[in-house]
């Protein structure tokens, strides 16, 4: 097996980080582990190391319909084994990218790459004591997680709190009970909220005080990950919060990059921008310096959004009419914006706007 030292692991991740275009990589192994969720596999031609924090992110980028798409994804592979990039994604009936890669993705096809991305791993977050919760799909970064702690035999204590709508939906259930037997460190909790059988041997129901209560005794002393759909989170944060867990030590995945500047925009500036959402039929009024992205959220109006900085390009959307200033790192082409297309996230209006949504 190829190994790299400290130093030069850390150099190979500066050169994979540093390229905001991305990189094409090779398929070489498709795994499923349910009926909706599978594992693909990447390594570099050049067999160069692509290494990664555990729980971070990257995007993957290929033409789908003659258009660019492109959608962050949790690398699922452990820290500790840099020669490849997996990403277990959920097949989602909306999902253009998802869909796309189940359907159409075979070993030996090549796709762009490009990050990795994101704060939310324990290499920025490093505690003694973790409690990872996971809703559903939202067992990949934790998975890196525990790979990775487990690889490297450290001592940090971990308790994992998965839970999945139903037995046949739980992913990774073998690696999770082989960490769970050879690691005296972990502890891992596999829930289901239906068991219409009968048959499963672990606690049925949502993640509830009772829950956590019976499983996590030390919750007070514990650095909290959250991962799942959206609800999920919600419902998880404002679970701990409850039980009295200091919010700092509380971090939920979100697919922004790291260092990305926060625009701070003074409410009583005189620049105003009205801009209007022609499908939807409404109107708002936002501040200088916002995006058509919270123009959108202020109407109630929903654009598929994941990076929020312009490297994704999940909410490209298209401007019918009026100027807008794009900030974006990769995630639309020049030709598109010729034609009208927009990053919502990171396109601001000089002026009355209209949007194609």
């Amino acid at each position: 097996m190829n190994q790299l030292g400290p130093g030069a692991v850390r150099a190979e991740y500066d050169r994979w980080d540093e390229d905001p275009i991305g990189r094409p990589l090779t398929c070489t192994r498709i795994t499923r582990r349910t009926g909706q969720i599978a594992t693909f596999e990447f390594v570099a031609d050049d067999r160069r190391a692509l290494p990664h924090e555990p729980g971070q992110y990257i995007t993957v980028s290929v033409d789908i319909g003659g258009e660019r798409v492109s959608r962050c994804y949790t690398v699922s592979s452990p820290s500790t084994r840099p020669y490849s990039v997996q990403l277990t994604i959920r097949r989602e009936a909306d999902g253009v990218m998802s869909r796309w890669l189940h359907d159409n993705l075979r070993v030996g096809d090549r796709v762009e790459l490009s990050g990795p991305a994101g704060e939310f791993s324990t290499a920025f977050h490093p505690a003694e004591r973790l409690l990872l919760l996971a809703g559903g799909v939202g067992i990949t970064p934790m998975i890196s997680i525990l790979e990775s702690i487990h690889d490297l035999a450290q001592p940090v204590d971990v308790v994992l709190v998965h839970n999945s709508r139903a037995p046949e939906f739980v992913a990774f259930a073998e690696e999770l009970a082989r960490i769970n037997a050879e690691n005296a460190h972990v502890r891992v909790i596999q829930a289901v909220s239906h068991d219409p059988d009968g048959a499963w041997l672990g606690p049925v129901g949502r993640l509830d005080a009772g829950m956590l209560g019976e499983n996590v005794p030390d919750l007070l002393d514990r650095e909290v990950f959250i991962c799942g759909p959206d609800a999920y989170m919600v419902h998880a944060e404002s679970l701990l919060l409850s039980l009295g867990v200091d919010r700092d030590r509380i971090h939920q995945e979100s697919f922004v990059l790291a260092g990305a500047e926060e625009v701070v925009v003074d409410p009583t500036a005189e620049g105003l921008h009205a801009v209007t959402f022609a499908k939807s039929g409404k109107t708002v009024t936002i501040a200088d310096g916002l995006t058509v992205l919270d123009a959108a959220k202020e109407c109630g109006i929903r654009i598929m959004t994941s990076c929020q900085n312009g490297i994704c390009g999940t909410c490209k959307t298209g401007k019918i009419s009026g100027d807008v200033d794009i900030a974006h790192n990769g995630g639309i082409r020049q030709r598109e914006i010729d034609n009208g297309k927009i990053l919502a996230c990171c396109s601001r209006p000089r002026g009355p706007v209209v949007i194609d949504a």
